[in-house]
């Protein structure tokens, strides 16, 4: 997951920020940016939804994990553990 949102802090996604997203577009097709593509296909959302979570408790992850759009990025906490 942080491999994912370093991966957006640099992509230029069309119509996305430099962020990791949660929302769909409406029809449950997934933003480009979705952290959902950096989970295990079949994956509830339920758990999704814990897992980020637990990255922002942790302080490696800022961002919302309540269902809305979330807006998730690195802290710099979690950049240092992808290059530790």
């Amino acid at each position: 997951m942080l491999e994912f949102l370093a991966y957006c802090a640099t992509a230029d996604f069309q119509n996305c920020g430099k962020w990791g997203t949660w929302y769909t577009k409406g029809d449950s097709a997934l933003f480009d940016n979705s952290v959902q593509h950096a989970m295990p296909a079949g994956v509830p959302e339920k758990l999704a939804r814990a897992k980020m979570g637990s990255l922002i408790r942790r302080g490696l992850v800022k961002g919302c994990a309540c269902g809305c759009r979330g807006d998730f990025e690195l802290t710099l906490k979690g950049q240092a553990q992808l290059v530790a």
